[in-house]
């Protein structure tokens, strides 16, 4: 099987919503206003419903509860917009394979993703494309196991969780692996080269271009967030066990110190992943 083979197998291409395809392309123009954002969002019910429940969770109540989009885009800011709207269209454009834990599989794309985004500011790389990079840094998988359902069962039950062992099985049966085909979605769906090039290249980042930091800092974001689910959580041991060539010039104390906060506070994303 070839990549274009699994990709006609797939009955109906993930698509993100042209609503949703507008508001990113309108928070990434250094034009756009809060207003307008607000306005747009109000047209897609599904994203306006999660934006006025993250604007009334725990994180982000104030003394009254919002009740307009426009109120509660003002509440959220646009970072927190941008990484709103991206994880509903991302996640809204999928439909879970019969037995798959798309729950845990997008929890674990918005943990990589916050990993992403405080490894990107670290290093001065543009801290939104990184999360959106770790946000979509799996999706190939997604493809797998809809378009080769019998052989994504069985390599469900010899795959333990680790992204290294599965890239390896699937490249062994069909001759590629999930980071080939999510750079192939991406491409299908026009995101930016560099995105592209970041989920390509992430299981093999050391031979990605060197003035490419994306597949580094991904690959780095994939590791992290595979020691934080085997050691319980972001503790000692887990840090301790960042060890490689992959993390040298890290600063892995300052990096544990952002994580604790920022893993934290993004558990009001997370619980929107529904």
């Amino acid at each position: 099987m070839d990549i274009s083979t699994l990709f006609n197998q797939v009955h109906s291409l993930p698509s993100i919503p042209k609503i949703a395809q507008d508001l990113i392309r309108q928070f990434d123009n250094p034009h756009t206003s809060l207003d307008a954002v607000a306005r747009n969002i109000a047209m897609d019910p599904v994203i306006a419903a999660k934006v006025l429940r993250l604007a009334n969770s725990a994180r982000f109540r104030g003394n009254r509860e919002s009740a307009s989009v426009e109120d509660a885009a003002m509440r959220l800011g646009f970072n927190t917009l941008r990484t709103l709207v991206l994880a509903s269209a991302v996640t809204g454009a999928f439909k879970a394979p019969a037995g798959f834990d798309l729950k845990g599989f997008w929890t674990h794309s918005f943990q990589v993703a916050s990993i992403s985004r405080v490894l990107a500011k670290q290093r001065g790389v543009a801290m939104e494309t990184a999360f959106t990079c770790g946000m979509m840094h799996n999706i190939g998988e997604l493809l797998i196991q809809t378009g080769a359902p019998e052989l994504a069962e069985r390599l469900n039950a010899c795959n333990q969780g680790n992204a290294a062992q599965r890239t390896a099985l699937e490249t062994l049966q069909l001759g590629f692996g999930f980071p080939e085909v999510g750079a192939e979605l991406a491409k299908r769906w026009q995101l930016p080269e560099l995105i592209q090039q970041a989920i390509a290249y992430q299981a093999r980042p050391l031979q990605a271009p060197a003035d490419l930091p994306l597949p580094r800092l991904l690959a780095q974001a994939v590791l992290i967030a595979e020691a934080l689910r085997l050691h319980g959580g972001a503790n000692a041991a887990a840090f301790d066990s960042l060890q490689g060539p992959l993390f040298d010039g890290l600063d892995v104390g300052a990096l544990q110190d952002e994580l604790l906060t920022n893993l934290e506070a993004d558990k009001a994303f997370a619980a929107l992943l529904d």
